[in-house]
Parts: C-alpha cells; sequence; structure tokens
C-alpha cells in the first residue's frame, strides 16, 4: 500500500512563534498516521521556484504551507489548476485565510486538521493578470496600515492595533476611481476598497459577511468618506457581522471588475504590500484551488 505523501513548506521566520520543533513533531504524526513527508525551509530567495522543484521531485499528494498569508500565497500560486491539495498550519500575523476556513492556529491541532479533514475547491481571484487574492486584498486605508506594519517589523494584532492608532490619527485620505463590474460602471470615492474572496480580516473583522470562498463570484467592498465617529461604529459592527449594512458602504458582487484610480494608490493582496497603483483589474478563477477544510 502506497502512503500518502505531503510536502511541508515552512517559513522559520513567520509569526511570533519560531522555537517550535517542527520535525519532532511532523515526525511523531508521520509515524503514527503513516505518511511519507518531506520539508522545505523557505529562505525568501527564489522559493516559489525551489518549492516547485521539489514538488516535481517528490511528487505530493498535499502541501502543507506553514507559515502566514505570503507563504500560503506562495504555495497556492503553484498548485492553482492542479489536482495536487493545499494544506494550512497558520503561524502569521494575521492569519486571514486560516481563520476563514476555521483552522486553528495551534500547530498540532492544525496539523491534525490537515490529516483528518476533508479538502474542498475554492475560487481564486486573479488581479491584475498576475497576483492571487485568496482571501481580501484593498487599496487604501489598510494597504497603508500594513505597509507600515512590515516597514517597522510589527508583530501579531498588538502591532497591527499600533498601527491601526497610528492611522487613524493622521490626516483623512479619501480617493476617486471608477468601478466597472460584469453589469455595471460607477464613479465614486472611498477612504477602502476591499476585493473579497472571504468574509474576515485575520482580526475578526467581517468586512464581507456574505462572502464565501466557492460560491463563484467575489464582492467588491467600497468603504465611503466618513465621519471622524463611523470608525469606531464601522469596528464594532465589523466585529457583530452586518458592518455591510451601513451607510457608508456600499457592495459589488460580480465575477470580473476593473478599477481605475485618480491617483495611485497603495495596494496589498493576501496581507503583501505591492506597488502603488492606478488600476486594479479581477477577475475570478472557480474552484481553482483544492485547500484543507476544517
Amino acid at each position: 500500500m502506497t502512503r500518502q505523501k505531503y510536502l511541508f513548506v515552512i517559513n522559520p521566520k513567520s509569526g511570533v512563534r519560531n522555537n517550535t520543533d517542527y520535525e519532532s513533531i511532523i515526525k511523531r504524526y508521520a509515524d503514527n498516521f503513516h505518511f511519507q513527508y518531506k520539508i522545505y525551509y523557505t529562505t525568501g530567495e527564489n522559493d516559489p521556484e525551489k518549492i516547485k522543484e521539489h514538488i516535481d521531485d517528490f511528487e505530493p499528494e498535499v502541501v502543507v504551507a506553514v507559515g502566514g498569508d505570503g507563504t500560503i500565497n506562495d504555495v497556492a500560486g503553484i498548485l492553482i489548476g492542479t489536482t495536487i491539495h493545499l494544506g494550512i498550519i497558520p503561524n502569521g500575523s494575521a492569519n486571514g485565510l486560516a481563520f476563514n476556513l476555521n483552522i486553528p492556529t495551534q500547530f498540532e491541532a492544525a496539523l491534525i486538521k490537515n490529516l483528518e479533514g476533508s479538502f474542498k475547491p475554492i475560487d481564486v481571484i486573479l488581479i491584475n493578470d498576475k497576483h492571487y487574492c485568496l482571501h481580501l486584498s484593498d487599496l487604501g486605508l489598510n494597504a497603508r496600515i500594513v505597509k507600515r506594519f512590515e516597514k517597522e517589523g510589527s508583530k501579531g494584532l498588538f502591532g497591527y492595533g499600533k498601527q491601526l492608532l497610528k492611522e487613524l490619527f493622521s490626516p483623512k485620505s479619501y480617493f476617486s476611481f471608477t468601478i466597472q463590474t460584469d453589469d455595471s460602471e460607477k464613479k465614486s470615492k472611498a477612504e477602502m476598497v476591499v476585493i473579497a474572496n472571504a468574509h474576515s480580516y485575520g482580526t475578526g473583522v467581517k468586512i464581507n459577511p456574505l462572502g464565501t470562498p466557492d460560491d463563484g463570484k467575489f464582492e467588491v467592498v467600497v468603504i465611503k468618506p466618513y465621519p471622524w465617529w463611523f470608525i469606531i461604529t464601522f469596528i464594532y459592527r465589523g466585529f457583530a457581522g452586518n458592518a455591510h449594512k451601513l451607510q457608508n458602504i456600499e457592495v459589488f458582487k460580480t465575477e470580473r471588475a476593473e478599477i481605475n484610480l485618480k491617483h495611485s494608490q497603495d495596494f496589498q493582496v493576501d496581507g503583501e504590500v505591492l506597488e502603488k497603483t492606478k488600476k486594479v483589474k479581477m477577475e475570478i478563477l472557480k474552484h481553482s484551488l483544492i485547500v484543507v477544510n476544517a
């Protein structure tokens, strides 16, 4: 009987915990669950190419990404459109995709989910013909927070909260844009535009409560210019799961969309800050990635 093969892609620098003895734990579970495995530790240098080489050589049925959203996105980018399953063990600062898939953050608990759980196909958003969005991307306010978060080397939710406070006490900065979807075109202004393939940020704020990653569509959530007190209401309603009903928020549900901005804005995809942009083109890739279903 052939044992199932698991390739573990581990980012040793991700998250706030980096002293876990991954290899000993994986070996113990490999003996108990009777699977073969190999481990690749990312270095930050040509990781996607090296991961692809390991996949071609080892031919695993499952590739388990151990790290934050960036590590998961790197691995997913290789597996999209294949029959190889994506396993996830979250160990980042926000763990957005894992939060949306209900995957625990404790290493052994997450490992068990990947070994015992089922897998399901989900959609992926292709952005500007080269970036993949698995859960949430955005322009404006949050992208600026993430940019400062990375620049200052912040860690965890406390670090994010620190950068959020800095943003709230900075001068407000809204932008003008045009959005074109499958069935409409509209000009608008916003403090932030979210491209959503899921419902929540890793912080637990439900920016898109009605969204699911496997319905064949995605949402564009526009947060329009707001009075100073709105952010308090927004955070409260976000955790409660009904922020989308606020009058300063507009939601577009579509399979394709294009946003053109008057001025370049900060932009992040699944927690990775990209260059400022004046154009975002999006299309859904239906059921193109098979992920662990906790």
